[in-house]
Order: structure tokens, then sequence, then C-alpha cells
């Protein structure tokens, strides 16, 4: 054999060496699993994670946000992730669910309400959208459960916008209210006010058929430190 062709054989099995090192210290070990077992183990391992990430863990960016108080439009300045947890139990990956109280607050005490006016059924002017369905809203949940009010278990968010009747800081818990009518959208956004949307539904509890819906609880908690 000659010296070349050893020396070469040593370089290689360096290498080979190396590369197992390495390997050994990049992946950590684990059960041995193959084939199908192996793939269902990562899916539960990826969807176990993302459970907990948008439940209470995501990253918390800041922005702004429109919204609607006492006539003006303002912006709502978000500084941290939604918060949702189950029960009520959820569908949706985010744990997020529309149509049962909340059970579990991201603080303890009396938390304010804010309203996510939400248009079902057709497509308001962009313009007085602060959330526009199929596209990403700051530090809001990708996908929501709405079994409990008809929809699916897991479903992207409509377009909507948010009405608040006072003025806080901090949490607050989400209520839903759907209005199936341009007309009665249009009313709102040009009024601005919750005293309007009072007045479409007539009973909060009962709501107008056709027109608007009843107060919907929801276990969606948003972060607000500020307006202006």
């Amino acid at each position: 054999m000659s010296k070349t062709y050893t020396g070469i054989r040593n370089i290689v099995g360096v290498v080979c060496l190396a590369v197992a090192a390495c390997s050994r210290v990049a992946t950590p070990t684990a059960p041995s699993v193959t084939g199908v077992n192996q793939s269902e183990t990562l899916l539960q391992t990826h969807e176990t994670a993302v459970h907990a990430m948008h439940s209470t863990a995501q990253p918390e960016d800041k922005g702004y946000i429109d919204g609607w108080f006492d006539g003006v439009e303002v912006q709502l300045y978000y500084t941290k992730s939604y918060f949702c947890a189950e029960p009520p139990a959820s569908g949706a990956s985010s744990n997020c669910e529309i149509g049962a109280p909340a059970e579990e607050a991201p603080r303890p005490g009396p938390i304010p309400t804010i309203y996510a006016i939400a248009a079902a059924g057709f497509a308001p002017d962009p313009s007085t959208v602060a959330c526009l369905r199929g596209s990403p809203c700051l530090n809001h949940p990708a996908m929501i459960d709405l079994s409990r009010i008809g929809g699916p278990a897991s479903a992207v968010p409509v377009s909507h916008s948010h009405v608040l009747g006072a003025r806080h800081a901090g949490w607050f818990n989400t209520v839903n209210i759907r209005v199936f009518s341009p007309d009665a959208w249009n009313q709102i956004a040009a009024a601005k006010t919750l005293a309007k949307v009072r007045e479409l539904q007539g009973d909060p509890n009962i709501g107008t058929p056709g027109v608007i819906s009843a107060d919907t609880p929801t276990n969606i908690y948003f972060f607000i430190a500020s307006w202006r």
C-alpha cells in the first residue's frame, strides 16, 4: 500500500470522526423511532410547541392598531401578544375561542372590555377596518375556534374593528359582536361609538336578527399599553 493512499485514508478517517462528533453535539439523543411513528412524534411535538407559543409565550411586537372611542378614531398601542387559555376548549392552535367566557385570565382582578366589531358575511370598506381578513394583525391570533357560534373549529378571523367604552390601559378581555348588515357597519364606522352599537342591538343580550349580534363572550385578551 503506498504512502499516498495511506495518508488519504487517514485524512478521510479524521474527517469522518469529526463529522460524527459534530453530529453527536448538534443532535440531542432521543428514543429511536422510524417511518410513520417518527413523523407522528415530530408532528405531536410541533403541535404542542405551537399551542404553548400561541397561548402565553409568543414574541411580543409593538405597534399601533386603529380603534374607535367616543366618536373619534384612536390608535391603540399594543405591546404584548394576545392571551388565550383553555378551558374553555378550543379547536384552534391559538387556544382562542368565541362563544364561551374565559376561565383563566392573564392577571387577577377586574379587567376592562374591548369590543371586536366583526363584519359577518360581507366585505366592508377597508378604510373602516382595523384588521382585514387574511392579513396579519399585530399581536392577534391567526386562528380562532368559531364552533360555538356556528363556524369552523379553527378559522381565520374575519375583518373587524375595535370599539371601546372607556379609556383604560393594560389587559382587555374581548367581547365579539358580529355585524350582518353593511348599512349597520357603516353607521357604526361613522359614529365611532359604543352607543351606536347599543342602539343597533336594542338589547346587547339579544341583538337584532339580520343586523347585529348580541354581545358574545370570548377567552381572548389583548394588552394595550396606551392610546393616542
